[in-house]
């Protein structure tokens, strides 16, 4: 029960970012520059979030963050109520400290309260939930219109209140501790197995041929390489989306841009549900989707006219993105042996800041020079999946 019911807080609570950016984006008279400096403003404080009180989920205290979370949220509706340029700016940072709050929170709850060898599997069914609440979150909006937005905030309060008290009490880190030293004997079973080549001296093509093979069923990739290429697409998504309110704010009503944003977050979670398999995906298929997703988000972004065209953009980037997310932080976490996870969301918003500000920068030079760039960021942080 608490997993489901979290899960669907956590998404309902995501559907704030779009929801109060987007809603900023038309009300207030703002350009390009000052989007890209809020979104960065919302990583940079999601950030320092995760890095001030990153020990406390690793200590266990799932608890204390969810209510963190929770008083985060209080003073929004009173700040969308008064709304201008400072106000708006508070609204969407107090957003960013709840989300990283409760999405701390929830993830070590995760790592704690369920067996190593379905670590996988939960994440990404956590993801999908996730995304389907928070879909469904944004179309409800987008039907009642503007007079909701409050009341739809209310509501989050009211679900984080009782996920917050069904959260199962963390009271000794086992499971991670567990799976570390469990990856530390395989480690040295690796080393054990490898001497095996050792036996074939006389014969030195079978004995790297044994030395090969068991070496290379052991490699992992570095974190730091994950974490560089997760930033990157972010940084990749946050570039092209932070314009895109600004681009359609003429050819599509507020409400319109909800029902697009609701329509793919639901759309990219059945789809990654039908795929098999893919909480278990290598980083070369990773690398291949960053690049797609690179293609359709250049490509595309010249084809966008109206509310098809962008659903279809939309829904496209999202559900890559989505399963390349799942694959790199399933990646991480075995590295890691589910510590450190505030580590990958500081990478994914240091992404999310170098993607905002240059994006609201870049399309004051030229939709070419914006496009290009995009190219350069997707090219350059991809790389580190393959090398």
């Amino acid at each position: 029960m608490w997993f489901a019911l979290s899960s669907i807080t956590y998404g309902m609570l995501s559907a704030f970012d779009p929801l109060i950016f987007i809603y900023i984006a038309y009300m207030l008279n703002v350009n390009g520059i000052y989007m890209g400096i809020l979104s960065a403003a919302w990583s940079i404080t999601y950030i320092l979030c995760n890095k001030l009180l990153g020990s406390l989920a690793d200590d266990g205290h799932n608890k204390v963050l969810a209510v963190l979370a929770l008083i985060s949220i209080i003073p929004i509706p009173i700040l969308l109520n008064n709304l201008n340029y400072l106000t708006a700016f508070l609204a969407y940072i107090l957003h960013s400290v709840a989300m990283a709050f409760l999405n701390l929170a929830l993830s070590i709850t995760l790592l704690e309260s369920i067996e190593s060898s379905y670590w996988n599997r939960v994440n990404m069914l956590n993801r999908i939930i996730n995304n389907v609440s928070r879909g469904l979150t944004l179309i409800l909006m987008a039907l009642f219109g503007l007079r909701m937005l409050n009341k739809a905030l209310y509501a989050t309060l009211f679900m984080l209140s009782i996920a917050t008290i069904a959260l199962p009490q963390i009271y000794i880190s086992f499971e991670r501790k567990f799976y570390s030293i469990e990856k530390t004997l395989n480690r040295i079973g690796m080393y054990v197995k490898a001497t095996s080549s050792l036996l074939y001296l006389d014969q030195p093509k079978i004995a790297i041929e044994v030395f090969s093979r068991i070496w290379s069923s052991s490699e992992m990739i570095s974190p730091i390489r994950i974490l560089i290429s997760a930033a990157g697409a972010v940084a990749l998504g946050d570039y092209i989306f932070t314009i895109i309110p600004l681009i359609m704010k003429e050819k599509l009503q507020l409400t319109s841009m909800w029902i697009v944003y609701g329509i793919s977050a639901t759309t990219s979670a059945i789809i990654a549900l039908a795929v098999n398999n893919i909480e278990s995906s290598g980083t070369r298929k990773a690398f291949l989707l960053f690049l797609l997703r690179l293609s359709i988000l250049v490509l595309g972004f010249n084809l966008l006219t109206d509310i098809i065209s962008l659903t279809l953009y939309v829904i496209l980037s999202s559900t890559l993105f989505m399963i390349l997310d799942i694959i790199l932080y399933n990646t991480y976490v075995g590295v890691q042996a589910g510590f450190g996870t505030s580590s990958y969301f500081i990478a994914r918003e240091l992404g999310s800041i170098v993607g905002s500000i240059l994006g609201g920068m870049a399309i004051c030079l030229g939709l070419h020079n914006f496009l290009l760039l995009a190219i350069v960021i997707g090219l350059a942080m991809s790389v580190p999946l393959i090398i």
